[in-house]
């Protein structure tokens, strides 16, 4: 009996271990939402002062190396393509599991949207870890998507979505390709492009009512965020498309309607208070380049050091890495800078 015990024990333990390689084996082939997560899960607890948490709108416009190469701030982002309003929850609940910053900051954007379906949610999915936690932002997602019945398998399951991949496979699908300099952003794309449309910032006072199934998580996240004893801030980070700007405007109404910090860099004089030279520092119309980046990072890092107490901390023995990190992450698109 013990052992027919035993070997059922072993045998759902090794599905088990199977089913996590797979998760992340057959997940989508995007490197970068591998390294940001692994980057910040290799992060030693309590060492982050701030953390962002967002989709592309975080990662093209936060740098963790330049904040810490200017200004001496522990900082990290946790943020993927397109990541749905209806998770970002769960992603803060992961951040604190081993994180006591002294600021969470939010992205609005990914709830400044239609409600939809979104397969992007994999790069979420396949790379956080296993946990009581995983499981609660699946269901959070189909809730907030209208996902039902079989069909939340494939969230469960990458292997029904992505089974054609094993055809795909190769040797660096089985090992992580993209070191993290404090998961700071160098895609090729981020460092060379610069938008071409002839557009200038605009900041508008309409509102637009956002999809409801995103106000509804919106709210209950916030709900959530109430009762925390780290602060959360909300953040719409400036951007060159008008149509945009009245559904952020109508989140933020509903941020500061729970006693939330929301900060618009979108207001007039807080967007010149960049010094961006449009033509030059955006990669298109919703995302900063490297250089962009540069000054977002040195500015808004600099509001976060007055209005949280964020600390210059180079020279303290914990962080001794981080210089070497954004040493070398500056080897990379220094030149870009200009400097």
């Amino acid at each position: 009996m013990i052992k027919k015990i035993a070997g059922t024990f072993a045998f759902f333990f090794m599905g088990f271990v199977l089913f996590l390689g797979l998760r992340e084996l057959l997940g989508p082939d995007e490197e970068y939402s591998e390294m940001m997560f692994q980057g910040f899960y290799d992060t030693p607890d309590n060492t982050l002062d701030a953390v962002f948490i967002g989709n592309s709108h975080t990662y093209k416009f936060w740098q963790g190396a330049f904040a810490w190469e200017e200004l001496g701030i522990a900082t990290s982002e946790v943020a993927t393509s397109s990541m749905p309003g209806s998770t970002m929850k769960n992603v803060a609940i992961e951040v604190l599991k081993t994180q006591k910053p002294k600021v969470l900051v939010m992205d609005i954007t990914p709830f400044a949207n239609i409600d939809k379906e979104n397969n992007k949610v994999h790069l979420l999915i396949d790379n956080m870890k296993f946990s009581m936690n995983y499981l609660d932002m699946i269901e959070n997602y189909c809730k907030y998507t209208g996902v039902t019945g079989m069909e939340k398998m494939q969230f469960y399951l990458p292997i029904i979505q992505f089974h054609p991949r094993w055809k795909e496979l190769t040797e660096k699908d089985f090992t992580q390709t993209r070191p993290s300099y404090i998961n700071s952003n160098y895609q090729s794309k981020f460092m060379k492009k610069k938008q071409k449309e002839k557009t200038e910032h605009i900041s508008t006072e309409e509102r637009e009512k956002i999809g409801e199934n995103n106000e509804a998580a919106l709210r209950e996240f916030l709900e959530w965020c109430t009762q925390q004893e780290v602060p959360v801030q909300f953040v719409a980070v400036p951007i060159l498309r008008e149509k945009n700007l009245a559904k952020i405007n109508y989140a933020g109404d509903i941020v500061k309607e729970y006693g939330v910090e929301f900060v618009d860099c979108n207001e007039e004089d807080m967007f010149e208070s960049f010094g961006f030279d449009i033509k030059t520092d955006f990669e298109d119309i919703n995302h900063t380049n490297v250089k962009g980046s540069f000054k977002f990072t040195k500015v808004y890092g600099e509001y976060l050091m007055k209005n949280y107490g964020l600390k210059d901390r180079r020279g303290e023995a914990e962080y001794a890495s981080w210089d070497e990190k954004a040493e070398e992450y500056y080897a990379i698109v220094g030149k870009y800078l200009n400097k």
